[in-house]
């Protein structure tokens, strides 16, 4: 996962096997620096920051949401979202603020839901609340009114999730989608009505993967780092 802030660093997630996975800071000189580190068997997934600059990334090995401050340095669990009694794989997935930055949106894909999770008083994580279940969910975006668009990703389908929870298809394997793995919007100009949509499929000799672009008609919610 890859985002970055207003002076066009990147933050760039890195999973090595067997070796403590990172997140870098690449400077437009490609120059670099390690921001955080985490436990080996960590699988760093979607990430996303608050206002006030720390990071949420989403592990979808460990099963847990971390928060790494502002500055760097040793990242904290933020919340723990396992299943008791199962293993959980993948676990947490796409992860996003919603537009006030009040809340938390999580998927977890093995358990088919996106968690909505409140902050208290103190900053840290309230009681988890499931927002849509019986999904496939990977990663996801926010338009600015609040609707959530879904990657869906074995059935093949991006779905469109207003803030009262109903929900509609915008896309499926009619129109060429297979494995559906990421959503984005565009950034400048009439692109931010433009979903982007990363679509590819199991096994490599079946698929046709590819980029798709779907305008929704309402502007999407940026993501990067104050």
């Amino acid at each position: 996962m890859v985002i970055n802030d207003d002076t066009g660093d990147l933050y760039v997630a890195y999973d090595p096997v067997g070796q403590n996975s990172v997140i870098y800071v690449v400077h437009a000189d490609q120059s670099k620096q390690v921001f955080a580190t985490f436990p080996v068997g960590a699988g760093l997934n979607g990430m996303t920051p608050d206002d006030d600059g720390n990071l949420y990334l989403a592990d979808s090995f460990i099963g847990v949401v971390w928060r790494v401050r502002a500055t760097g340095g040793q990242p904290e669990v933020f919340i723990d979202l396992h299943a008791p009694g199962s293993l959980n794989l993948p676990g947490p997935n796409g992860i996003k603020f919603d537009k006030y930055k009040r809340n938390l949106y999580v998927s977890v894909s093995s358990q088919g839901t996106i968690y909505r999770i409140p902050f208290d008083q103190n900053g840290q994580a309230g009681t988890p609340v499931a927002f849509v279940t019986n999904v496939t969910p990977d990663d996801f975006a926010f338009d600015h009114l609040g609707n959530l668009y879904l990657a869906n990703a074995p059935s093949m389908t991006v779905l469109r999730i207003h803030p009262d929870g109903t929900e509609e298809t915008l896309a499926s394997a009619a129109d060429g989608l297979q494995h559906v793995t990421a959503v984005l919007f565009g950034r400048d100009g009439d692109t931010k009505l433009d979903l982007y949509i990363l679509s590819f499929a199991f096994p490599p000799a079946t698929s046709h993967p590819g980029v798709f672009k779907l305008q929704v008609g309402l502007p999407g919610l940026p993501v990067s780092i104050p």
